[in-house]
């Protein structure tokens, strides 16, 4: 059953998140969408993206220099990923929504 899960039923959610979220033709669950929908999603795709890499860098460039606030050394997280996956959806949806705005003016 766990073999099932991870080698055809996930894959195919993934295809599916990826097809919605992208607007992207090349995918098997093609959304039916107009080229201004395609394009703003692409847009809050790549912006995204660029966000959890800024985040990540931050942490990096703090780590690397030992700068940090001390107040926040007590703070252990169990799973810092879902962490960076909830940056990456929040801001998604706040990309979307302003370029969505930003089209329709």
């Amino acid at each position: 059953m766990n073999v099932f899960l991870t080698n055809l039923v996930i894959p195919f959610i993934w295809l599916g998140i990826v097809g919605v979220l992208s607007g992207s033709q090349e995918f098997i669950f093609k959304p039916k969408e107009d080229e201004r929908k395609q394009w703003i999603k692409q847009k809050a795709v790549i912006q995204s993206w660029s966000t959890i890499i800024l985040f990540m860098l931050a942490n990096f460039i703090f780590e690397f220099f030992d700068v940090g606030d001390p107040r926040l050394e007590g703070i252990k997280t169990n799973y810092p990923e879902l962490f960076y996956l909830t940056i990456l959806f929040l801001s998604y949806c706040v990309f979307y929504f302003i370029n969505s705005r930003k089209v329709s003016a």
